[in-house]
């Protein structure tokens, strides 16, 4: 009769969890750091309204201390959770908010083409992701939809199959994630999730059965926002599985495709 150690399977994937955590968040902190908080060419645009409100902090609580007029120019510097900070002609230097610079033009006459906000990346609440990776020494691909419960807590149900030299596996899943830092465009991320895994071994001389296990499993990745709703997600996983054995499997897998925001 198999005996499962519930305690120390947990304690196994938590350890290895806390473990990719520390790294991916520290990679993340790196690229952040690298990052330009000043675009190498600023957007000019010009005043289309009788007036735009210039405020002294990126938020309509810090008071407004200047007025730019009508066909005044203004220079967009960089932007800070849906406000830009940006310069006056005169050298005033203050705080707009997205939705007044669409009562803005640009050189061509047109609204000016802001960049699509991490902010409005997350008013998406569903995603469906297509990845690919490598389970165990064999080639997976893997199929999932997810709904963000929270700015920081996504589910998700994942279906994978892998093909190896030894045998087709087929796993079915949920997952809860946990996006440490959502407002980061490069953002790292923890999951623990749990399913069920069909294990069909190649034909020998003698065709063995398929049998089914259950698993648990932890893991950490990063979701990089590349354009108006498209990320870029990579992870690594280690699986846990309860066998019929005297004792468990241990997997690992990594990870990389595209997930789609709506």
């Amino acid at each position: 009769m198999l005996v499962v150690n519930t305690s120390a399977v947990c304690s196994e994937v938590l350890r290895r969890v806390l473990l990719l955590v520390v790294v991916c968040a520290g990679i993340s902190q790196t690229a952040l750091a690298a990052e330009p908080a000043v675009p190498a060419d600023p957007v000019r645009v010009k005043v289309d309204v009788s007036f735009v409100e210039v405020h002294t902090g990126p938020g309509r609580g810090y008071p407004v201390f200047h007025v730019v007029e009508r066909h005044a120019p203004l220079t967009l510097l960089f932007e800070r959770a849906g406000w830009f900070k940006v310069e006056t002609a005169r050298g005033k230097v203050g705080w707009v908010s997205r939705e007044a610079l669409m009562d803005t033009v640009d050189g061509t006459g047109q609204a000016p083409k802001l960049a699509y906000t991490l902010e409005e990346w997350q008013r998406h609440r569903w995603h469906a992701a297509l990845l690919g990776g490598n389970l165990d020494g064999a080639n997976s691909l893997a199929a999932a939809v997810g709904y963000r419960l929270t700015e920081n807590i996504t589910a998700e149900g994942m279906y994978t199959a892998a093909s190896g030299d030894f045998s087709n596996n087929k796993l079915l899943e949920f997952n809860l994630q946990h996006q440490l830092f959502p407002q980061w465009r490069l953002s790292p991320f923890v999951m623990l999730g749990t399913g069920r895994a069909s294990i069909e071994p190649r034909a020998t001389l003698v065709q063995p059965e398929s049998r089914g296990e259950s698993y648990v499993h932890g893991g950490a990745g990063l979701k990089y926002y590349l354009s108006r709703g498209f990320l870029l997600r990579g992870e690594y996983r280690s699986y846990v599985l309860f066998t019929d054995e005297n004792q468990n499997r241990d997997l690992e897998e990594w990870k990389i495709g595209f997930s789609v925001l709506f």
